[in-house]
């Protein structure tokens, strides 16, 4: 499975602190820290605080850092565009949706860089309540990229996971929408954890079964904090018992380096 870290979010009080006093060497560390715990791609978000000066700092100060691709995450079009011409190398957009504005100001950066691109099941109604509206939504995104010549293998579609404090049958409808659309596209998926636990107490235990049943369902990527010992365990044993660990190659290879949690 893709690993996308989710540590460098100014939604994290202790980094928006960071990002806000510009202090490189906290913000060096957690992404060194990410990398080294496996993740293929660094999620950038400063959403809270000025947005494009807090994510021009960041993408510079990271890219001092590591050489892992970023995944920059924002809504506005604006600053997408700005850190996509910062990046040295390849990268990911997240994220795009069909709410007008932000798919009128996202399609171009995603046609013309042609990186790996998060789309969300949302429009400007937002998030529909039904497996069968949110299958409909990555229907019209789907196919409105394979006519633009997109290439789809570089495609993640998010079907939007929302909390089960809400309704207990939340997560049941998004694995329907994992299973419909790896059967009916062949396209790859995508979650962040947290938002499934969303006001639960213990939310790391159903962040980590959370992601176990997302495995089984076929889930090809995941924002997640590689930070987590308990939880890159479950995605390790996850990715052994799925048959995507040859011989069970990266599982040994965590044992024998004292990574796996018990």
């Amino acid at each position: 499975m893709l690993i996308i870290g989710e540590k460098l979010n100014s939604a994290i009080p202790r980094v928006q602190e960071a990002v806000q006093s510009r202090d490189a060497a906290f913000i060096q560390d957690l992404a060194r820290r990410q990398a080294a715990a496996g993740a293929h791609y660094l999620d950038l978000n400063t959403s809270m605080g000025n947005e494009i000066e807090n994510m021009e700092w960041l993408v510079g100060t990271v890219q001092q850092a590591v050489d892992t691709p970023l995944c920059i995450d924002t809504t506005d079009p604006s600053v997408m565009a700005r850190a996509l011409k910062m990046l040295r190398g390849a990268g990911m957009i997240n994220s795009i949706s069909l709410e007008k504005n932000r798919w009128d100001g996202m399609l171009p950066l995603v046609l013309d860089y042609g990186f790996p691109v998060i789309a969300l099941t949302s429009d400007d109604n937002g998030i529909p309540k039904t497996a069968q509206d949110r299958l409909r939504l990555a229907d019209m995104i789907i196919n409105t990229l394979f006519a633009k010549n997109y290439d789809l293998d570089k495609l993640y579609i998010d079907p939007l996971v929302l909390p089960v404090a809400v309704d207990s049958s939340n997560a049941v409808i998004f694995f329907r929408c994992l299973r419909e659309i790896k059967e009916t596209y062949k396209v790859k998926t995508v979650s962040g954890l947290s938002n499934v636990s969303h006001s639960m107490p213990a939310r790391k235990i159903i962040n980590r079964h959370f992601l176990t049943l997302c495995l089984a369902c076929g889930m090809d990527a995941a924002i997640m904090d590689p930070l987590d010992n308990q939880l890159m365990t479950a995605l390790i044993a996850g990715d052994l018992l799925m048959g995507n660990d040859r011989y069970g190659r990266n599982y040994i290879k965590a044992h024998r380096a004292g990574q796996l949690a018990d």
